[in-house]
């Protein structure tokens, strides 16, 4: 595997200026755009929020598309998102993401170079011959408490500590539901309460702080939003993660080694 923004510096050079289109989505999708942000930051990257088209666009530059699971058959707005990046004639970087079905795309594409965060994505772009793919961890499981906001929300968690007697049961409302455990009665899909915007920084930030302040006073997480698994992982949380309807947590988990050792994986 390969770390993405290391790549990036590698292969354009450290003056290269990144226009970052993050996928857009839900709160999960928000927590990636956070930790990649501090990633880019971290590297010492030139980078701002891609805001507008050719206008914005200037030699040199590289578009990078946001990590997340937006490059499924069973969406439409990732791909079309990757055109508009292609149609502005600089090469195109997609983040860590989950691939699968819209072969006519991948097939006619070129010169672009996609992250996959699980084994079958790498190995199905593998295959596509002007792809191309490697290996790498989802965003999100870098991601830093050191910025003021979520500092203030580690520091929340570890005084509640293991006091804590409250379980949370946070399911997919929507396509990608799989088969909640039996048991669970009622539940809240976290993820799926606010859609930010996810074009600035502070305010990315303060959802990333928002969200993970609804997680950090569980003592038991119990899901099948990947996101809030990684979220309450970094927080030192239990979770009991449980698969979606195609296998991408699981398959994320594998890539990433389990390196959540709170997390721990469930058959429903």
């Amino acid at each position: 595997m390969e770390d993405p923004v290391d790549f990036i510096k590698k292969k354009y050079g450290d003056n290269v200026r990144v226009l970052y289109m993050p996928n857009g989505g839900n709160q999960g999708d928000n927590l990636i755009a956070a930790a990649t942000i501090q990633a880019f930051n971290r590297k010492g990257l030139k980078w701002q929020f891609l805001t507008g088209g050719a206008e914005q666009v200037r030699d040199g530059d590289v578009c990078v598309y946001g990590g997340g699971g937006a490059l499924v058959d069973m969406y439409e707005g990732g791909v079309a998102c990757l055109r508009f990046l292609q149609s502005l004639g600089r090469p195109v970087l997609v983040l860590p993401h989950t691939v699968r079905g819209h072969e006519d795309f991948w097939r006619a594409s070129s010169g672009m170079t996609v992250f996959c965060r699980d084994a079958l994505s790498l190995e199905y772009l593998s295959g596509m011959p002007g792809v191309e793919a490697h290996g790498a961890c989802d965003m999100a499981f870098g991601l830093s408490f050191q910025d003021d906001c979520l500092a203030a929300v580690k520091s929340f968690r570890d005084a509640i500590g293991e006091r804590s007697s409250l379980v949370l049961d946070i399911f997919r409302g929507d396509g990608e539901a799989g088969r909640r455990p039996k048991g669970v009665k009622s539940w809240v899909d976290l993820s799926a309460i606010y859609y930010p915007k996810l074009n600035s920084t502070q305010s990315i930030m303060a959802n990333a702080a928002c969200f993970l302040t609804a997680l950090a006073p569980a003592r038991l997480v119990r899901t099948d939003r990947l996101h809030v698994a990684v979220g309450a992982g970094l927080l030192g949380i239990e979770v009991h993660l449980y698969d979606n309807n195609y296998g991408k947590n699981s398959a994320v988990m594998e890539m990433a080694g389990f390196r959540l050792s709170s997390v721990r994986l469930m058959e429903s």
